[in-house]
């Protein structure tokens, strides 16, 4: 009995379904207008999607092209033995300087023509590392933000441009900048140094006066970071410190 309720409910859908995919044939047949337009954007939507991604690889390629491209041309310029990576030291300081300068600018144009790719990131950390011999920070800091600005959602490149960029706040006095900037590396959950940076962020913050907010990035730390990282013995006197003081200090009313 149990076995025939259950082929007349098999049955049953099975009519139901036919029936309904009656109903919508008939009315696909009676209203072709509609179903045609709705196919026509679902197909041009694929195909707008499709086309977008096609291009947006392309650019990457074209991009990454170009940047491989003045790599090898600059390592070949300053000496290097094909399939180098370490730019040897030339002889004579002022070929190399201007070598370093017209490679720049090369990097630069790159970074221009292909905004919004990993290798126009990559093409303003160059900018900034060509630009490090001769010291001129202003222009580091800037090639440093610009790469920061194209960062195409790499969490590590980012980290590390943040740490840059803090660092050469640092050099320069503006602790508080460069807590800000440790920290911003800091939050990126999948930067791998990501508790290094906001140890740091809270080592500048206390350089820079604002010890509650060092406290309470320590603390963070030290209860967050479970594996893998421990406060090194200045910044765990530090936080002995900064707890000290938070606890000498009166009770709010």
């Amino acid at each position: 009995m149990a076995e025939k309720t259950k082929s007349h409910a098999a049955t049953d859908a099975l009519e139901e379904l036919e029936s309904g995919f009656e109903r919508l044939t008939r009315w696909v047949a009676e209203h072709p207008v509609p179903v045609i337009a709705a196919i026509a954007i679902l197909l041009a939507s694929v195909g707008a999607w499709e086309f977008v991604r096609s291009r947006a690889e392309r650019r990457e390629i074209e991009a990454s092209n170009a940047f491989d491209d003045a790599q090898s041309a600059y390592l070949a310029a300053m000496g290097a033995e094909p399939g180098a990576i370490d730019v040897p030291a030339l002889a004579n300081p002022d070929a190399a300087k201007r070598i370093r300068a017209e490679y720049a600018e090369k990097y630069r144009s790159i970074a221009q023509a292909h905004p919004g790719t990993l290798p126009a990131a990559l093409a303003w950390l160059e900018v900034a590392d060509l630009l490090e011999a001769d010291q001129d920070a202003d222009a580091i800091l800037e090639s440093l933000q610009k790469s920061l600005a194209e960062q195409p959602g790499n969490p590590r490149l980012t980290g590390l441009v943040h740490q840059r960029i803090a660092q050469l706040y640092e050099d320069r006095g503006q602790l508080a900048e460069a807590a800000a900037e440790h920290e911003a590396a800091g939050a990126l959950p999948d930067f791998p140094l990501r508790w290094f940076a906001l140890a740091d962020a809270a080592r500048c913050y206390a350089q820079a006066g604002d010890r509650v907010r060092a406290l309470a990035l320590l603390e963070r730390v030290e209860s967050e970071a479970k594996e893998g990282f421990s406060l090194p013995a200045p910044l765990r006197s530090l936080l002995r410190e900064l707890r000290a003081s938070q606890a000498a200090l009166p009770a709010s009313p």
